[in-house]
């Protein structure tokens, strides 16, 4: 009897699962604030109505997304109504960690706000590397993989919001020399060398001789010696990422091999040996990456201050549908670039306004397509009906 009742129960759960739509596992075992939230909407049965399908539906649909832009860029986000998330592709210049940060007006705090950022696996698919936990929150991101990442923004069910998205770009190293800075590099990647047979495969940082040189990332000293072109040199393996860092010219080396160390421990001291020994006193600073040979270093130490387009007084229009009165061309990116033109649209064309630059809108077309148009003038699309 006890048999037949527990066959029972395992067939009735069996036909109850069979008969429900598969629940996102979020559902079950939220991480992220957003998935939090979205057990909440599944709790209070959203998802049967118009608004709460809306609402999933976006949210994943974005995670396709192919607007693309780079750093440094900042853009102001509509989020709510039909268009409750948006999601931007980002690619990072090697040697950049990149800096992503959100803000809101003061008086519009009060919507729901989550931010998630993905990287595209090979097969398409977003893999979730990061999210922010509180509205003000910053996340930083050092991409060694050459990824392409995607950013996820959302607002919460039935509301609306205005969100500014800052994305600039710091080193991803310190600075090679101690006390020194991008005023003292005096030799370029590239530049040539021995009369034009070699180039330059690293960068020059002059400096006085015994000014210590230093480690740029956490690492493990996994070579020190003597060679013709570098004199007295040392090599450091970087145990976050796939480089190897390389000082040479050294007058002295004060790290053995196998030694651990630290961002900002002395390695060595400048001096000018080896193929230097006829120049000043100098720094020859080198990046190899594992498998591929040598690197450009400068994005990797340049602290300079990036230039960051800044954003326009929050438009009228942002989230209204209109007609753009001048034609303009359609772009994936909001750098405008001729390859990467989508459309040419003509005068009248009715665009929702959904996002806003410097330069320009992000739109989205009646027919769905999203794109980018530098700023033209616009036109209230009720204007337009009560003039027919």
């Amino acid at each position: 009897m006890k048999y037949l009742i527990r066959l029972l129960i395992v067939a009735m759960v069996v036909g109850f699962a069979v008969s429900c739509k598969p629940v996102p596992v979020s559902h079950w075992f939220p991480v992220t604030p957003r998935e939090h939230y979205e057990k909440e909407l599944y709790k209070a049965k959203t998802e049967k109505t118009a608004a709460g399908q809306t609402w999933f539906r976006v949210g994943d649909a974005v995670l396709n997304d192919s607007l693309f832009s780079v750093a440094p860029y900042q853009e102001r986000f509509f989020l709510g109504d039909s268009v409750p998330a948006q999601a931007i592709r980002l690619k990072i210049p090697e040697g950049r960690r990149l800096v992503i940060t959100p803000s809101r007006e003061p008086n519009d705090t009060s919507a729901h706000f989550f931010m998630e950022l993905y990287k595209i696996k090979r097969n398409g698919k977003p893999q979730r590397l990061d999210y922010i936990t509180d509205k003000s929150q910053t996340l930083t991101y050092t991409n060694v993989d050459n990824d392409t990442l995607l950013l996820r923004l959302q607002t919460g069910l039935n509301e609306r919001t205005a969100v500014s998205l800052a994305l600039t770009t710091d080193p991803a190293l310190g600075f090679p020399v101690s006390g020194h800075s991008m005023s003292s590099v005096i030799s370029f990647w590239g530049a040539d060398r021995d009369g034009g047979i070699r180039s330059h495969e690293g960068i020059d940082i002059r400096a006085k001789r015994g000014t210590p040189v230093v480690a740029a990332q956490n690492g493990f000293v996994t070579q020190t010696g003597t060679n013709n072109l570098g004199g007295k040199i040392v090599f450091l393996s970087a145990i976050s990422s796939p480089y190897s860092l390389y000082y040479a010219h050294l007058d002295s080396q004060l790290v053995s091999v196998g030694e651990r160390v630290v961002v900002g421990d002395t390695l060595g001291l400048v001096g000018n040996t080896g193929n230097a020994i006829t120049t000043a006193p100098h720094l020859h600073f080198g990046i190899y990456a594992r498998g591929s040979g040598a690197v450009n270093p400068l994005p990797f130490i340049d602290h300079r201050k990036e230039k960051v387009p800044g954003l326009p007084e929050q438009s009228r229009w942002l989230g209204d549908t209109v007609r753009i009165r001048r034609k303009a061309n359609l772009y994936v990116s909001p750098q405008f670039e001729k390859s990467g033109q989508i459309a040419s649209l003509p005068v009248n064309t009715l665009v929702r306004i959904s996002g806003e630059m410097a330069k320009g809108f992000r739109v989205e077309l009646e027919n769905g397509t999203k794109g980018y148009i530098p700023t033209v003038p616009l036109e209230s699309y009720s204007k337009q009906l009560s003039s027919n």
